[in-house]
Formats: C-alpha cells, sequence, structure tokens
C-alpha cells in the first residue's frame, strides 16, 4: 500500500485524496494519532495510508470520491455510499 513496489492503485487512491487526519474526539483516533505521531513527527501530512482498514469510495467512472480513515463511523460511509448508488 505503501513504499517500495506498491501497487498502483493504491499510488492512484493517494494522490486523489490524501490523508484527511483521524478524528482526535474520539479514542481510537487520539489512540492512533499519538501512536503514529511518535514514529514520525509528520506523518500528518503524506498521503499514505495510515492503517488497515482505510477505505476509498471510488465512482463508476474511477474517480475517488472520499478517503475514509479507520476512525470514521461506518453509518457514515454507508450513507455516503447510499447518495452514489442511485
Amino acid at each position: 500500500m505503501n513504499g517500495e513496489g506498491e501497487h498502483p492503485l493504491y499510488t492512484y487512491l493517494k494522490e486523489q485524496k490524501g490523508f484527511g487526519g483521524f478524528d482526535i474526539n474520539n479514542q481510537q483516533g487520539k489512540f492512533m494519532d499519538e501512536m503514529l505521531r511518535k514514529q514520525d513527527a509528520d506523518y500528518e501530512k503524506k498521503s499514505d495510508i495510515k492503517w488497515n482498514f482505510t477505505k476509498f469510495l471510488v465512482s463508476r467512472d474511477g474517480q475517488v470520491l472520499k478517503r475514509y480513515e479507520p476512525t470514521e463511523k461506518m453509518s457514515d460511509i454507508e450513507a455516503d455510499v447510499a447518495k452514489y448508488i442511485k
């Protein structure tokens, strides 16, 4: 997903929708932010996929509509998907 040998799909997805941050108002988001910041103080400035379960919403014609980090509520993701499948 990141670095040397990454699949071109991930390169494209990350170029289209960079990292938007974790919701640090919830416990999981705060934990992830603190853990990653210890490894790299500027981690949030890079478009790399930070953690498993990052998701991308892609339109039928290949446009990357949105990126979701693991701290996103599944109900919010489902609502976004419902908007685009009509």
